[in-house]
């Protein structure tokens, strides 16, 4: 699959998935001054690189697969806040990369990695959160090997013009270049994380939502604003539907409906909209559901 070359995306996407709605990026470019990190297109402003790269896009639109221009001035741009340090530990470190060995079979002990739960939902297409990596969750088989994962476990450095991590010795000099270094250790795929899998299930909550029908379809409405698009899924049984929302500041939703009839889940389709996701359901008999749920009958 192609990935996405828009800023703050990265996903791969099938073509035949990739609709209006389907990518969420940045139209400016990166601002990195006295200390703080953002883009010029939207307010967000951090301290460190790791929130930097956690900046949600400002801007809906189609993934694209168009390679940047070699004069993109997203390139240039960061040239302007080079001499600016983000963080003055790093700086320190800076010198000290050059004994660091480039390859590594494991990330350093003393830096305990965050992993996965064994019992941790993961959304389809889903980006890695490990630093320089960007694989997408296929399925438990295919992306939860115990080293799949190529990564870098340092932190950025963004020094005199030139750009690494404090884990490896590659250096580079614009953005683009320093995306594409290499990483250094390998370890597990980390789509959700210990801390934030704990965090998601204390704050999991129930959504309002009705339903109407017309016709053929059973139209359904969960109410939940600012909804996150890559973290969230809805999938389809023939007597049943999962519904995973991540919305507002990390707020979870999670659900099974189990239907009152059958429905053909290849005509049934759902659409994040700016206050709820809608989804219709392609009812298998014309007769009408006297309650949505069949546990309610």
């Amino acid at each position: 699959m192609p990935t996405c070359t828009h800023s703050g995306c990265g996903q791969s996407f099938e073509d035949g998935a990739n609709d209006a709605m389907a990518c969420q990026f940045h139209t400016g470019k990166p601002e990195f001054h006295e200390g703080l990190k953002g883009w010029t297109c939207c307010k967000p402003r951090v301290l460190s690189f790791d929130e930097f790269m956690e900046i949600k896009g400002c801007q809906l639109g189609p993934h694209s697969s168009e390679p940047r221009h070699k004069d993109d001035p997203f390139k240039a741009d960061l040239t302007k806040y080079d001499d600016v340090l983000p963080e003055p530990e790093l700086a320190a470190t800076a010198a000290a990369t050059a004994a660091v060995v480039p390859v590594a079979p494991k990330a350093p002990a003393e830096e305990p990695l965050d992993n996965d739960p064994a019992d941790a939902v993961v959304p389809v297409g889903a980006a890695c959160k490990r630093n320089g990596c960007s694989a997408a969750y296929e399925s438990d088989a295919a992306s939860r090997g115990p080293e799949q994962c190529v990564f870098h476990p340092g932190r950025a450095v963004f020094h005199e013009g030139t750009k690494g991590w404090t884990c490896c010795k590659p250096r580079a000099t614009d953005f683009d270049e320093f995306m594409r270094i290499a990483g250094c250790a390998r370890a597990a795929h980390l789509f959700v994380g210990a801390q934030r899998a704990a965090q998601a299930q204390a704050q999991a909550v129930r959504c309002r939502r009705d339903y109407y029908q017309i016709s053929g379809d059973v139209i359904v409405s969960i109410y939940a604003k600012k909804i996150d698009r890559t973290a969230s899924s809805v999938a389809f049984d023939a007597d049943a539907i999962r519904v995973h929302l991540v919305y507002g500041d990390g707020v979870v939703y999670d659900d099974t409906i189990r239907l009152y009839g059958e429905i053909n889940k290849d005509a049934s389709s759902f659409e994040y909209l700016s206050t709820k996701v809608e989804i219709k359901l392609a009812k298998t008999a014309p007769a009408p559901w006297p309650v949505l749920e069949r546990d309610a009958a």
